[in-house]
């Protein structure tokens, strides 16, 4: 099999991408960047972001772009996109809702942060509240269900755990009262990262 090589650092979407990787159990070699030095990136795939995934003579960036990389070119694997195009339908409608609902209050900060601005009390509050709302969501959909569409982890848990989990890691915002069905998913979700830091580790 052809090495996976992946370059990035610690986000969401790099987790994102792990976990799929290990969920798939895909061997691959995580290569990790300075985000201060991107100079190896931009040699790499032509722009600034991570993570990007080298296959071969292959080169990809964009977390999603990357998932659908390992569904099409990795058939033996368990899927992420369904099973159906029901299945698929619902796993890209809260895909989509993870990427910008769910982590979009995140993402305002950091970016505001790395470009120097500073977070005041307003715009912390409002993307608090945001965030909140969006985690509500999610309890809501796990209440009674182990993953967020059918009865296996799709893409739809891969793209949004990574963003819970970083909150919680960060403490960027308070995780709504009532989470910890939410929390037990995470923890189910982001262990399929051998990456990550695991307790008494």
């Amino acid at each position: 099999m052809t090495e996976v090589v992946v370059h990035g650092f610690e986000t969401s979407n790099n987790i994102k991408v792990r976990v799929a990787l290990g969920y798939k159990g895909i061997p691959y070699t995580f290569h990790t960047i300075d985000p201060a030095d991107r100079a190896e990136i931009v040699r790499l795939s032509g722009q600034w972001l991570t993570p990007v995934m080298v296959h071969g003579d292959r080169v990809l960036f964009d977390s999603a772009a990357i998932l659908r990389y390992l569904d099409a070119n990795f058939r033996a694997t368990p899927p992420l996109f369904g099973r159906s195009v029901a299945e698929q339908w619902a796993i890209e409608d809260l895909e989509l809702f993870a990427r910008h609902t769910l982590a979009g209050p995140m993402m305002e900060v950091v970016h505001h942060r790395v470009s120097g601005g500073t977070v005041d009390d307003a715009m912390k509050a409002r993307c608090s509240a945001a965030f909140a709302e969006a985690a509500r969501t999610l309890a809501q959909r796990l209440a009674d269900r182990d993953w967020l569409i059918g009865a296996s982890m799709s893409a739809a848990d891969v793209t949004a755990a990574p963003v819970m989990y970083r909150v919680r890691q960060t403490m960027l915002f308070d995780m709504p009262s009532g989470a910890e069905a939410v929390s037990r998913w995470v923890d189910r979700v982001v262990a399929f990262d051998r990456h990550l830091a695991r307790p008494g580790k």
